[in-house]
């Protein structure tokens, strides 16, 4: 232990060993914006971001979960499932931060409105 601490010194060095991959990170934005595309096609914009906090919420919980029974590590590109439910963890709280639950309250008046 002694000589492998003279050979790699005091100190510890901060070293990345796996290499930057571009095409994850593609495909984890690519994941984490799909629902918000599908959201903007098929309701009102002002019920958007409400819906899609609702939406992300549900998205992180199952994935969670899955991560949790299978205790999956890796998949083949090197994006761990954990890195998708924290995304859609990341973008509840963005979505619930702006938006604004009145439009989802009227939105709902009006459905029961409607005979």
């Amino acid at each position: 232990m002694a000589l492998g601490k003279m050979e790699n010194g005091s100190e510890r060095k901060f070293v990345i060993d796996d290499p930057f991959r571009f095409l994850d990170l593609v495909g984890l934005i690519a994941i984490a914006t799909a629902p918000a595309f599908l959201l903007l096609l098929l309701i009102p914009l002002q019920l958007v971001p409400p819906v899609l906090g609702i939406l992300s919420f549900v998205i992180a919980c199952g994935v969670a979960l899955y991560a949790l029974v299978t205790k999956a590590s890796r998949d083949a590109q090197g994006v761990m499932i954990w890195d998708i439910a924290y995304v859609f963890t990341f973008i509840w709280i963005v979505a619930g931060m702006m938006s604004n639950p009145r439009h989802l309250l009227e939105w709902f008046d009006n459905l029961a409105m409607v005979p």
